[in-house]
């Protein structure tokens, strides 16, 4: 009895554990509240059901993305055709002594003749995907935004990604640990992890 409740409170223990990782990544990502929700019922659905020793096909999309922080040397000025509440944007200037890491992950632009900037980062979305040892894992990279990338999944396959394009690649997650998958043009943020978790005993 005292078994089955402790696989019981490990199941829930890995299913809470798992919505906070997807909600942290989906707020991270800019995931919108439609899509998490059907991931957790995917998610959660699916730890009720498989049994951790049984191998299963998990299927990812991840998209190449941008965030971007735009703004002006020039304070935001008073619309009068704008909605009462719109907060006029500050005056705000890139830092001088700013520096941004090597690698092509971030990027910076120096204000334009009107004053405006912007601040750049790349990511992958989802950076994170969690399976189980023995899953057949089949990852879709598709080429959203950046117009180059040459992406490498750890010990699987190095390809280049065009904007527009969709690579597919498919392995067995043999061994428990971490898979990273990068981007060797925009490092060194624009990586993701692959987490295999163990058998049960």
């Amino acid at each position: 009895m005292n078994n089955q409740k402790n696989k019981s409170e490990q199941k829930w223990l890995i299913a809470t554990t798992l919505m906070v990782v997807l909600s942290v990544t989906a707020v991270i990502s800019g995931i919108s509240g439609e899509s998490l929700q059907k991931t957790f019922a995917e998610n959660t659905t699916a730890l009720k059901m498989v049994n951790p020793n049984q191998s299963t096909s998990k299927e990812f999309w991840i998209n190449t993305v941008h965030l971007d922080g735009n703004t002006n040397l020039n304070p935001g000025v008073k619309c009068d055709t704008c909605p009462q509440n719109t907060p006029l944007h500050p005056a705000e200037h890139p830092p001088a002594n700013s520096t941004i890491p090597v690698g092509g992950g971030f990027r910076i632009t120096k204000p334009n003749k009107v004053g405006a900037w912007d601040f750049r980062s790349f990511t992958f979305s989802p950076d994170q995907i969690v399976v189980n040892q023995g899953d057949k894992v089949t990852l879709h990279f598709i080429g959203v935004q950046g117009a180059h990338h040459v992406v490498t999944v750890q010990g699987v396959d190095t390809f280049e990604l065009m904007r527009g394009q969709i690579h597919t690649i498919s392995f067995v997650a043999n061994n428990p640990g971490t898979i990273t998958y990068i981007c060797h043009v925009h490092l060194p943020n624009m990586v993701g992890q692959i987490l295999v978790l163990p058998k049960a005993a």
